[in-house]
């Protein structure tokens, strides 16, 4: 089993961690109603943003698996760190924004 040199791999990681974050557009322009508190959400939407955000992380797994497959594993890492994260992050926002929106919330 080969070793990864992360020192070597940083381009990957971080071109693994801005195709998460392109991937992540979708989801959130299907939840943008929602966001902005019209809660006229599209399953329809939502559906077609899940299989857009799937096509950008498996186009950008497949690319990197063509051209360079030694940096595969650290383009992984960087892709889901900022596709977890970027999931995370909007988790908050709606949990503070509901919170802030129910009566007798802190806000």
């Amino acid at each position: 089993m080969p070793s990864i040199d992360w020192a070597g791999s940083v381009p990957h990681v971080v071109a693994g961690f801005l195709v998460g974050l392109v991937a992540f557009i979708p989801l959130v322009a299907a939840l943008a109603p929602v966001l902005r508190g019209s809660n006229k959400a599209s399953m329809v939407a939502g559906i077609l943003a899940l299989g857009a955000s799937f096509a950008v992380l498996a186009g950008g797994v497949l690319a990197v698996r063509l051209l360079t497959p030694d940096g595969l594993a650290p383009f992984a890492v960087g892709e889901a760190a900022s596709f977890i994260g970027a999931l995370a992050a909007l988790a908050a926002v709606l949990v503070v924004r509901l919170g802030e929106q129910r009566p007798g919330g802190n806000g």
